[in-house]
């Protein structure tokens, strides 16, 4: 975590004239995570900000609000840092790394890596990617075994021109100690559409994942200001 926020404190420091600071604030009725419910269901406050260099690299802090039953966990900080680069005008790359922090149970807080390839024609656009989790503390089994977390994504944007709307959908596959199947192997998707109306972002998606119990799927809503 110390190396991330060094990050972000040198690319804080570089000339204002090469990076370009952004953020947003905003509530979700439903905040989940490659499928699967995080707030039970129930609104959620998010905000963010993101520094962006010239250069490439970034970094940005994420929070949300959370709901867990019968767990001390009330909220996340999300903090990341990459670097992102054209290879062509219709190519880019993007490599990342993540720290998800939990305050209220630090014993939760685990380390992902991600890399993105996305390629855009016109007004649409096509992402592939994958995350990796290494064995680390949050990810033991009940007997104290580490454990890996892999995860695969594809999404598929639309603009539609002429108008603020973009159709946005995505499909992600994940495999290891966070895919809560019982036979392993959990899937999830989302197929909606987000409307950009400075500076105000509105948006509705159909969520869901083959994840076990209950709220498998949820219509979601979101409003965030951005600046």
């Amino acid at each position: 975590m110390r190396l991330l926020c060094a990050l972000v404190a040198a690319m804080w420091a570089s000339s204002a004239a090469a990076a370009e600071v952004s953020g947003e604030l905003g509530v979700v009725s439903d905040y989940r995570y490659r499928g699967v419910t995080l707030s039970l269901g129930r609104l959620a406050v998010q905000g963010s900000v993101t520094v962006e260099h010239d250069s490439g690299f970034y970094g940005e802090a994420w929070v949300s609000t959370l709901e867990q039953p019968a767990d001390p966990i009330d909220s996340e900080v999300d903090f990341t840092v990459g670097f992102s680069h054209d290879l062509s005008e219709t190519l880019n790359v993007d490599l990342s790394g993540t720290f998800f922090a939990y305050p209220s149970a630090d014993s939760d807080n685990y380390f992902e890596a991600t890399a993105a390839v996305t390629a855009t024609h016109g007004a649409a656009s096509g992402s592939l990617g994958f995350s990796y989790v290494p064995a680390q503390r949050a990810t033991r089994d009940e007997f104290g075994t580490g454990r890996d977390n892999a995860y695969l994504f594809a999404t598929l944007d639309y603009v539609i021109p002429k108008t603020p709307v973009t159709l946005k959908s995505g499909i992600g596959y994940e495999r290891g100690a966070f895919d809560e199947v019982e036979h392993a192997g959990k899937w999830d998707w989302t197929l909606g559409a987000e409307a950009e109306l400075k500076p105000v972002k509105l948006g509705l998606a159909y969520v869901g994942s083959n994840a076990d119990g209950g709220d498998r799927h949820a219509l979601v809503a979101s409003a965030f200001l951005a600046w």
